[in-house]
């Protein structure tokens, strides 16, 4: 894929990769339509580097302007910023709102900290039925790095989707067993089957802490869940917005769940749509119900339990059971613990291994059946 230079001159997209040992070079041209991950790493002077190392800076995967075609005439994508998200230093996420051409660069907290460093690259980048680009977005994790922590860490990856005014193209999360890191698969039983949502929407997710951690404000941006990857999140609910308590209790249970959450989850990544009995729903308990006191979801837990099927030399990934707990507060909410005028509400995923422990398997020592003539051994015996 071409890029185009500030001044109109044309290079390459690069993405980092590890070379020969696992150093990030930065000179590592992105094969088209081929999607690419890549954990490389940096050594750092830190109180050197930290402001003034462009690989340590969003700036420096922000300006990048795809070209849509291979000729330098062809028309300029731009590349849209989907989310940044800030991990602080007890790897809590929250999302950072910026406005558009706004950044945020590293800095020297402390002679040992250097703040807002990237630590994971994500690219989206859509393409016609031509393989004229259309579209590309970008996702960016900074973080905080110690010097004690050294070399850096970084994540690099790149994915290609097509859109198509036709048949919508299905993305699978593993074949046939989930890869770790993976969105997982979810749907909703018909009669003829399964129905599978191509919009990020409808697919198993979570909230995405923000910075103002309101439960109740319009729109809240969520994660999709991703196997093997353990996740927890969070806001607050202002007790002056909980006077019509059914309304509320709806509402975050809404923010908890997701407005369409699906009430199927595949078994495997690639498991077909026309076998429903690859599909595993999801467990739970809970009933919203009118009652005099007011009773609302405080936390969601999804515990998710999964095995290793198939081979020993290459074992696959499979969910087995998928179980929601929900707890609620069922005492007055102007009554909580410490007179406070907030209430925490939380959400977790958590995925547990429950395969047993492998053991190879050997056939029983073939007997020997032999027949000899009565005199085979004369004249010695």
């Amino acid at each position: 894929m071409l890029t185009a230079g500030q001044s109109g001159q044309t290079g390459v997209f690069l993405l980092p990769a590890p070379g020969l040992t696992a150093h990030c070079v930065d000179s590592s041209p992105a094969a088209f339509l081929k999607d690419q991950s890549s954990v490389c790493s940096r050594r750092l002077v830190l109180d050197q580097d930290c402001g003034s190392l462009p690989a340590l800076s969003m700036d420096a995967y922000t300006s990048i302007r795809l070209l849509a075609g291979k000729n330098q005439e062809a028309a300029v994508v731009p590349l849209e910023v989907s989310s940044v998200v800030l991990r602080s230093t007890d790897n809590t996420e929250t999302e950072l709102k910026l406005s558009a051409g706004q950044t945020v660069r590293p800095s020297l907290t402390e002679p040992t900290l250097c703040a807002n460093v990237v630590l994971k690259v994500v690219y989206e980048i859509r393409f016609g039925p031509a393989g004229e680009l259309l579209k590309a977005s970008l996702s960016l994790v900074l973080g905080f790095v110690r010097e004690a922590a050294l070399p850096l860490q970084q994540d690099f990856q790149v994915s290609y989707l097509q859109e198509d005014a036709g048949e919508a193209v299905v993305r699978h999360s593993g074949n046939p067993g989930y890869v770790v890191g993976m969105p997982l698969v979810s749907g909703t039983k018909t009669a003829e089957g399964i129905s599978r949502s191509l919009d990020p929407a409808d697919w198993l997710s979570v909230p995405l802490s923000s910075e103002d951690q309101d439960c109740l404000r319009p729109s809240p941006r969520r994660s999709p869940l991703l196997f093997g990857l353990d996740s927890a999140s969070g806001c607050t609910l202002r007790l002056e917005d909980a006077a019509n308590c059914s309304l509320v209790s709806r509402l975050l249970l809404d923010v908890l769940r997701g407005p369409r959450r699906p009430p199927f989850v595949a078994s495997f990544g690639n498991s077909a749509v026309e076998n429903p009995l690859d599909w595993v729903p999801i467990k739970s308990s809970f009933l919203l119900e009118d009652t005099p006191s007011c009773s609302i979801p405080v936390s969601l837990h999804l515990e998710i339990r999964w095995t290793k099927y198939g081979s020993l030399v290459n074992p696959q990934a499979q969910i087995v059971s998928v179980t929601e707990v929900v707890q609620t507060n069922s005492s007055s909410l102007l009554q909580a613990p410490g007179g406070g005028s907030l209430q925490p509400i939380s959400s977790s995923v958590s995925f547990i291994p429950v395969s047993a422990a492998a053991q190879p398997g050997y056939r029983a020592t073939p007997t020997i059946d032999a027949k000899l003539p009565f005199d085979f051994f004369l004249p010695f015996v």
